[in-house]
């Protein structure tokens, strides 16, 4: 009786043991793919930064086109 419960209790003991090992190998992987993730995102964060340069860019140019454009008219308006 006492040698069933000892058994068992080893039993128990080498689940949890080896439930411990699999929940320390999960956050291994879990903690890579967090520092993936980080970097990715620092990745994209450095591309929508660069974008939103590149669209203010743009956005002024094209507002210097309008001007521009608005002097013509004003122009050929004044010549009628």
């Amino acid at each position: 009786m006492i040698l069933e419960r000892l058994q068992d209790l080893e039993k128990k003991v080498r689940e949890v043991v080896s439930l411990l090992s699999q929940c320390e190998s999960e956050k291994k992987a879990l903690g890579n793919r967090i520092g993936t993730l980080e970097a990715e995102k620092a990745a994209l964060k450095k591309a929508v930064e660069r974008l939103e340069t590149e669209r203010q860019e743009i956005r002024s140019r094209v507002d210097e086109l309008l001007e521009e454009v608005s002097r013509v008219e004003a122009a050929l308006q004044v010549r009628r």
